[in-house]
């Protein structure tokens, strides 16, 4: 009977798998091989695509611009990836231990990550506006010096758009918290039989087995950072001048104020090309695949 619900079964999975997989190719494999092809045509609003070969990419990395922005997505994907992750797994090792109001600081940690990107940074760009910001009357009441504009200053406005994303190692702490809950209590309680502190606890018990879900969370902050837009449109949208400008606002701007679409595209597939080098070299880091493993 087992072996006459076997083909009976592997039907009904191809029956509900099909659906999906032809959503993916409408509304992922599609576009992206239309991007790809694109890319190495001149293509406007006005006109249709026309074969260019390498044109686009030449032109781009010709551009000061275009290699300022690629410098400026590998340093926040640095940082996103390292300091931020980092952030967020000592938030975890914190409240693990629930101290007192744990909850409430859990919560609060996480109210960042549900307001939308773009909100946040026009709540940032009121709190440090230098006209009527929080921050100016609160200098003004202490008697501090005045605040400059924060976004408008090339010499600060790349570490305030970073200070901007701080809160949003909530989520990670988030997920470090669930893994340390699937972690058998056992495990620490032996560990206080036999004497040890609480940071010999989290550092020979806890942390070793937070490096697959460690490596996660580099993936998913490195992806986000690559296409990071939302923050960096309301605040500076990429000034001054190159200040802070990514490859997200880069394409952006080529494709809305030069219309010029074959370009954009061309920057698109670095983009998704990018992405997907830093997806494999970070697995690879990490041994997160079957082989590295072992498995």
């Amino acid at each position: 009977m087992d072996a006459n619900m076997v083909p009976h079964k592997k039907f009904w999975i191809t029956v509900f798998i099909i659906p999906c997989m032809i959503l993916f190719c409408i509304v992922y494999a599609a576009p992206i091989v239309s991007v790809a092809y694109t890319a190495f045509c001149d293509y406007n609003i006005s006109t249709p695509p026309q074969f260019a070969g390498l044109k686009n990419f030449i032109t781009i990395f010709k551009d000061e611009s275009f290699r300022e922005s690629i410098v400026n997505t590998l340093v926040w994907v640095l940082l996103q990836s390292t300091f931020h992750v980092t952030l967020g797994l000592a938030v975890a090792l914190i409240l693990r231990r629930k101290p007192k109001g744990w909850t409430i600081v859990r919560t609060a940690y996480m109210i960042p990550n549900i307001i939308p990107t773009a909100a946040t940074g026009v709540m940032f760009t009121l709190l440090l506006n230098p006209s009527f910001g929080i921050i100016k009357e609160i200098s003004e009441l202490f008697g501090l010096t005045p605040v400059p504009n924060l976004f408008g200053n090339s010499r600060y406005a790349f570490w305030t758009v970073t200070a901007t994303w701080i809160f949003y190692s909530g989520f990670n702490t988030i997920i470090f918290l669930s893994e340390m809950g699937a972690v058998d209590h056992q495990i620490y309680e032996a560990a206080e039989v036999d004497g040890a502190k609480p940071w010999q606890v989290d550092w020979y018990i806890t942390l070793p087995m937070m490096k697959n879900i460690f490596g996660t969370c580099v993936v998913l902050a490195s992806v986000a950072m690559v296409s990071q837009f939302d923050i960096l449109y309301v605040t500076t949208r990429g000034g001054p001048g190159t200040t802070t400008l990514n490859l997200p606002m880069y394409l952006y701007k080529t494709a809305m104020l030069e219309n010029n679409y074959g370009k954009a595209n061309a920057v698109g597939v670095i983009q998704i090309a990018l992405g997907l080098v830093l997806v494999i070299l970070i697995q690879r880091m990490f041994s997160m695949n079957k082989k590295e493993q072992g498995e």
